[in-house]
């Protein structure tokens, strides 16, 4: 019975960790989404949130929020601009004076009671305040401890936690402690009501299993966050249970599972049950082998012996442990090679009767050769003693001839005298959709969603990283800003259905128009920008510009209409026409203005100092 709620425990604990992973995802691309600009209020801000479509995969995710520190000497100014941007009714509260105030300004998805929570100081309360200083202080997102919403009645509490995340002015040194202090303005907080998140991950558990997560290391009613059942028995007398302890953003949780009586009436009925019972006992002690706390080593030793004493009692229960357990399970004998598996780990090797290599030998084989050093190299460490737990990330080439992401864990349970590793068990669990949200969730943070284009924030990060390289190598580079002309009449003429198609197709001829080491991005409705990296000159930066002014004046076919549109662009060349990245921007700017004041569907060069005029439109 205890290695069932081991195995249940680990499951758990899998579900939250990578869901978890996937929420500090969507924090980081809102962070990014600030990177480059100063500005909090930005329309950005809800496009993106929208644009990540949280559906049940997301559920618990109550609110994304932006806050703003505002010291005490300017917070009628901040309160009066709020007003004046939209919010009549915008105050902080809690009333009360405080050296500085920290005010919800922003939030999404605006429903339910959402918008009530504009103006809240989330810095008024403990929880929320530590976290926020944590992440401050460090850089880094934080988990808050136990937490409720400010707008719940006092009759019906839902816990719930924060991830956190500090927002910094572009270009703000933050290297120290004393940096981040100085220079942070305001925080992301993304809200989770725990009751719904853990109803959307936890799926179906066994009869009379029930699990708890509590906010720190010391389980009691108070420190609790989740209750899976109302019949949970007392803490004191608890006698048959399981615990771990997980870290989540530099946080802890003990998340627990217990037997009831019900659980353990399930050993008194026919042997067939037994039997499945036993199966997925033998399967949780297999499983224990992906434990990651950094303080079980003894405890992992007592592990691999209860483990290596229950293999040896029947192997008939081993081999149906291993069919019952839905990832692949391995157990190699190292000084033989003996490697044995699973059939989902066959499934995932593929079987090739005239492949006479070892199992070993094929594994190694399927492996990424971009991952096979980081593995050799995590594997080693294991069979080393170095590291307690082998776990690698990599991929490994289907038997489709397709490349899917896979996780594997294991763990050395035999060493001779001279400590040298005799035998090593492990998992291995297909990650692949995993790694693909993630993927999508960072790809949606840094690209144009019409387009696919990359973003302002992408194009800001490889602009700094170009002008860097340039100074360290005494190069030059080029930046273009390109300006569709009169772009606006058709919006008005055909549709904005057709005008989005109409850019897309210009995107599309801008992209074939450059090389693969170049980056065009769209950073608003008709406005794109091109960044031309060394080794570069001011001829090949003209000749690009005007390869790119052609392709566009092609006429197009949209949607059975004929549409003609020409281009203005300017182009700023580093380090003559500026030495970092807002220089050269408005550099570039300043000459695609000018190319429009000289009639448009025409390149300039930014000329110094030589008086900016008028757009033209």
């Amino acid at each position: 019975m205890q290695s069932i709620l081991d195995f249940q425990l680990q499951q758990t604990i899998s579900r939250i960790e990578q869901r978890m992973a996937s929420y500090e995802e969507i924090a980081r691309g809102i962070q990014g989404l600030f990177a480059a600009t100063d500005d909090l209020q930005r329309g950005d801000f809800t496009t993106y949130v929208q644009a990540l479509q949280l559906g049940a995969d997301f559920a618990g995710l109550q609110a994304i929020e932006l806050t703003r520190l505002v010291p005490i000497d300017k917070a009628d100014d901040f309160v009066r601009q709020m007003r004046l941007g939209g919010h009549p009714d915008f105050h902080i509260w809690p009333e009360g004076q405080r050296p500085v105030y920290t005010p919800i300004t922003q939030i999404e998805p605006t429903v339910r009671r959402n918008p009530q929570m504009l103006g809240f100081d989330p810095y008024t309360e403990a929880p929320r305040r530590q976290a926020m200083d944590q992440a401050r202080e460090s850089g880094q997102i934080t988990l808050s401890g136990k937490i409720f919403n400010a707008l719940q009645p006092p009759g019906d509490l839902e816990p719930g936690f924060l991830l956190v995340l500090p927002i910094f002015p572009q270009g703000a040194p933050r290297d120290s402690v004393q940096d981040r202090r100085q220079n942070t303005i305001g925080w992301i907080l993304t809200l989770f009501r725990m009751n719904d998140l853990m109803a959307s991950l936890y799926g179906d558990g066994l009869e009379g299993i029930v699990t708890e997560i509590f906010d720190g290391v010391q389980p009691s009613d108070a420190t609790r966050l989740f209750p899976s059942n109302a019949q949970v028995p007392p803490i004191s007398e608890r006698r048959l249970s399981s615990s771990e302890f997980v870290v989540i953003a530099g946080h802890t949780w003990t998340v627990s599972v217990s037997g009831t009586p019900t659980f353990a009436s399930l050993f008194g009925k026919d042997k067939s049950a037994l039997v499945a019972l036993a199966g997925l006992g033998i399967g949780a002690l297999l499983t224990l082998v992906s434990w990651q706390m950094a303080t079980a080593q003894m405890r992992a030793q007592r592990i691999a012996e209860t483990m290596t004493r229950e293999l040896k009692e029947s192997e008939e229960c081993w081999k149906f442990a291993l069919e019952g357990a839905g990832d692949g399970v391995w157990d190699w004998h190292i000084m033989t090679g003996d490697l044995r598996y699973s059939e989902r780990w066959r499934e995932i090797l593929g079987h090739d009767e005239h492949d006479r290599r070892s199992g070993l030998e094929r594994w190694i084989s399927r492996i990424h050769p971009d991952d096979l050093k980081a593995e050799r190299a995590s594997l080693q460490a294991c069979l080393a003693g170095t590291t307690p737990i082998y776990l690698s990330e990599h991929r490994i080439r289907w038997t489709d001839g397709n490349w899917r992401w896979m996780s594997v864990r294991g763990m050395v349970v035999s060493r001779d005298g001279d400590g040298i590793a005799q035998r090593m068990i492990g998992t291995i669990s297909d990650i692949s959709e995993r790694r693909a949200t993630e993927e999508r969730i960072r790809h949606m943070a840094q690209h144009d969603p019409l387009t696919n284009l990359p973003n302002r924030i992408l194009f800001s990060d490889r602009l700094h990283l170009a002008i860097a390289r340039a100074k360290r190598d005494r190069q030059m580079i080029a930046l273009m800003f390109v300006d569709l002309d009169k772009f606006k009449p058709v919006n008005d003429i055909h549709g904005h259905d057709v005008g989005d198609l109409l850019l897309r197709e210009v995107s599309s001829r801008m992209r074939r128009s450059i090389r693969n080491s170049d980056t065009v991005a769209r950073i608003g409705g008709d406005e794109f920008v091109v960044l031309l990296p060394s080794p570069c000159s001011r001829e090949d930066a003209f000749q690009v510009a005007e390869k790119l002014r052609q392709a566009i004046g092609h006429p197009y076919d949209v949607a059975g209409r004929l549409i003609t549109i020409s281009s203005s662009i300017g182009i700023a060349v580093f380090p003559e026409d500026g030495g970092d990245a807002l220089t050269l921007s408005k550099n570039a700017d300043d000459a695609m203005y000018r190319a429009k004041q000289a009639g448009r569907d025409k390149v300039e060069f930014y000329r110094g100092n030589v008086e900016s005029p008028p757009p033209a439109g």
